[in-house]
């Protein structure tokens, strides 16, 4: 088959990436596009659109372009609403990373365009391969490293990270955090360095832009931090818990219903509690995401849904 599958963002998008790794390896044909491309979109069987935006929204008002749509929506479709404009009866189907998001975006579609749905609609979670993760193994000595990846801006919750730090080190300084991204927010990066030198965190904390390997920069971490706001899944979540790394998950709407409830924090105290413990179970992480979140689950759902 001969799928044209517009990411959105080309080159770094990794809710999708893989998924056309796959596809090529199963002997379908994938062009990728930022943007919705006519010569694309008549060479190609079917079009997917990862995000129910942008290159979503052009397709589905190409009147002349018959071909069937699959879109899949993400969180920044929730909250900024891109979703409202694209008409969802032109899809075959409208896919969602996680439960939480498709009921609310359905209902508040539903109510606010008053409209009959026609298309499927339909939850397909994202996904790894496991065999690109290395398992660190259960008896692993552990370290006293934390990892923190992620674009470093407000809606990290880089507040709640710069509070955690503080009080870990406060009841054990031998802790180590690696945070890594790129800041758009300079008030941000000049409050966070301020921050730690004004507490004396400096030599705690380590700041990278990026990393080339995921994999390999996770091999001396123990810990995975996650103090965002607002995700829909959150790939380095579930990559560390494939290599049996333990996840600190801050809670937000709602990942309860994604993640082991243990390991999801309310409170900076609970956060620091959780690293602090005793209890540390690498097989289980990582049964979590091969039971959960194993890429090939993700790509049978959505070939299934292509009709491939």
């Amino acid at each position: 088959m001969k799928i044209y599958a517009i990411l959105d963002h080309t080159g770094y998008n990794k809710t999708l990436l893989g998924v056309v790794e796959k596809w090529k390896e199963q002997g379908h044909e994938v062009k990728t596009d930022m943007y919705y491309d006519i010569e694309k979109a008549n060479w190609c069987d079917v079009i997917f659109c990862e995000y129910i935006q942008g290159g979503a929204i052009h397709a589905c008002k190409d009147e002349g372009m018959k071909k069937p749509i699959v879109m899949r929506g993400i969180d920044i479709d929730l909250y900024y609403g891109h979703y409202l404009g694209v008409d969802w009866n032109r899809c075959k189907a409208i896919l969602f990373i996680n439960d939480y998001m498709r009921e609310y975006i359905v209902d508040n579609y539903v109510s606010t365009r008053q409209i009959k749905l026609e298309c499927a609609v339909e939850t397909v979670n994202l996904g790894v391969d496991l065999d690109k993760w290395t398992y660190k193994g259960d008896n692993s000595p552990k370290t006293k490293k934390i990892g923190w990846l992620n674009a470093f801006w407000s809606g990290k919750g880089v507040g709640i990270l710069t509070q955690i730090i503080y009080n870990l080190i406060k009841k054990d300084s031998e802790y180590q955090f690696e945070i890594v991204g790129n800041c758009p927010e300079p008030w941000l990066e000049k409050y966070f360095i301020e921050f730690l030198k004004r507490n004396g965190l400096e030599n705690n904390v380590k700041r990278i832009k990026s990393v080339v390997s995921v994999d390999e920069w996770l091999n001396d971490k123990d810990y995975i931090l996650s103090t965002s706001m607002k995700e829909c899944m959150s790939m380095p979540l579930i990559e560390a818990m494939a290599k049996g790394i333990k996840p600190i998950i801050h809670h937000w709407w709602d990942a309860k219903e994604l993640y082991p409830e243990e390991l999801v924090f309310e409170t900076v105290d609970e956060a620091v509690n959780l690293i602090l413990e005793d209890k540390y179970d690498s097989r289980s992480y990582r049964k979590f995401v091969e039971d959960r979140y194993d890429l090939n689950m993700q790509v049978n759902k959505l070939n299934k849904v292509l009709g491939i």
